[in-house]
């Protein structure tokens, strides 16, 4: 019984344990940080905010995008809605310690994003322009809105 005890304690020694358990701990940060990293990347390539402002007459849309070199940007107007596409244009190869090239994949991919136009624009009046990756849309609005008070009276 003595033999099997003294295993046991070897086995479960407090040093060993506490080893092990770091270990566990250092594979967990390294592969939270992995996925963080790849989280970050996904969210710089597929997301990018709007922003809107308005004056008396027109609606301003900003976007920052997140383009590269080759990507190309189309807008348009569809049912009352401003279709912002980007489409990007991506290369991934695989190369061996020599830098001989294993493997190329060439691939797109589609962000779209739908913006509604209120109904006092007219789709035929929109501008856009393009610096660097800022876009700017202006939207001006109609002079002659078609909006009317009404007048409930009693029965």
């Amino acid at each position: 019984m003595d033999f099997w005890k003294n295993q046991l304690k070897h086995i479960f020694d407090d040093q060993r344990m506490d080893n092990f358990l770091k270990s566990i701990d250092q594979h967990l940060q390294q592969s939270l940080m992995e996925f963080d990293k790849h989280l970050n990347h996904f969210q710089s390539n597929y997301f990018f905010d709007v922003d809107t402002s308005e004056t008396d007459r027109e609606i301003i849309i900003r976007a920052n995008l997140p383009l590269e070199e080759n990507d190309r940007v189309n807008l348009e107007v569809i049912n009352h809605q401003l279709r912002l596409l980007i489409q990007k244009f991506e290369t991934e190869q695989l190369q061996n310690d020599k830098g001989e090239i294993l493997r190329k994949e060439n691939y797109s991919k589609r962000i779209e994003r739908y913006l509604p136009i209120p109904p006092n624009v007219s789709p035929q009046d929109i501008k856009a322009s393009m610096a660097g990756n800022q876009l700017t849309v202006k939207l001006p609005k109609t002079l002659d809105a078609q909006s009317k008070i009404i007048d409930i009276e009693p029965e």
